[in-house]
């Protein structure tokens, strides 16, 4: 009963200002003064990845718990497709945003030698090659993703591969990639820092390297902070499937049900609240939406 209360609240509530949040990025991302920056595409690819896990992993979530309709959970295709995107799409949305942070770094550098990977078109190959890498790198999920005879769910159907995909992703998604994030935008603001010391003339530059390094920050900050929850919880239940030998009771699987629950939610909210991070921490792009306010006025 309060799983569905929640769902008819928080995950839907996710769902709706996820949407609008991913359409709007995409449509500021795609004005002329930001499209003409490789860091732009991909912040657009990753806003594409959010708006994906959204209307896939989300959305079926929302029906699944809230309407009782779960295909992923009685059709053995629907479930191995269903954690194979899922995956992909999360990983694929942080490393987008780890793409975007090293590419701000090289443009702080001021290096003639990294202006060919600095391009929209070097961005472009990037973006293709990274979808190619993870589509293949998690291949393995369409085989060992399945249905639960004990849980009735769609899951992992080896309880050591379940927990050694937790692990996986609490140590890939929620502290390698989350970390080097981190890294290079600490040393982009570094690197501007150094600049406004050097040039003043530079200043308004410099001012768009700092709004977006910010902007890239504080959307790692968030990532780290909720995948670390979703991640804590998945090992959790995985690490009791796997010592336990016995099947687990009512009260049991009731439990392990809401955590899993609960992990979920967090793992959605970064995905749903990138918009509005950027909003909060990034003039730059408060501007560009204003623009897109005053001409929808106009018009």
């Amino acid at each position: 009963m309060l799983q569905k209360q929640l769902t008819y609240t928080v995950l839907i509530l996710l769902f709706i200002i996820g949407n609008i949040g991913c359409i709007l990025n995409t449509i500021i991302f795609l004005r002329p003064c930001l499209n003409s920056s490789s860091s732009s595409r991909y912040f657009l690819a990753s806003s594409f990845a959010n708006g994906f896990i959204l209307n896939v992993g989300l959305a079926t979530h929302i029906l699944d718990v809230g309407f009782s309709i779960h295909p992923h959970h009685s059709l053995t295709i629907i479930c191995k497709l269903r954690n194979y995107l899922i995956n992909i799409s999360g990983f694929l949305s942080q490393t987008y945003l780890l793409l975007a942070c090293i590419d701000r770094y090289l443009i702080s550098l001021n290096k003639s030698r990294y202006r060919s990977i600095n391009t929209k078109s070097m961005a472009n190959r990037i973006i293709s090659f990274t979808a190619c890498f993870w589509f293949i790198i998690l291949s393995h999920m369409l085989i060992y993703s399945s249905i639960s005879l004990r849980l009735h769910i769609c899951f992992f159907s080896s309880l050591s591969y379940t927990f050694l995909i937790s692990l996986h992703n609490l140590i890939l998604s929620g502290f390698i990639l989350p970390t080097l994030m981190v890294l290079f935008g600490l040393l982009t603001l570094k690197n501007i820092q150094r600049i406004r010391r050097q040039a003043r003339s530079c200043r308004r530059r410099q001012r768009r390297y700092h709004y977006l390094s910010l902007m890239l920050i504080s959307n790692v900050f968030v990532s780290v902070i909720f995948t670390l929850i979703y991640t804590s919880g998945l090992s959790y239940i995985s690490f009791f499937m796997l010592i336990r030998e016995n099947v687990p009771s009512v009260k049991q699987k009731t439990q392990h049900r809401f955590i899993s629950f609960i992990a979920i939610i967090f793992y959605y909210v970064p995905y749903s609240i990138s918009f509005y991070v950027n909003i909060l921490t990034s003039q730059r792009f408060r501007r560009e939406l204003q623009k897109i306010l005053h001409l929808k006025r106009e018009i």
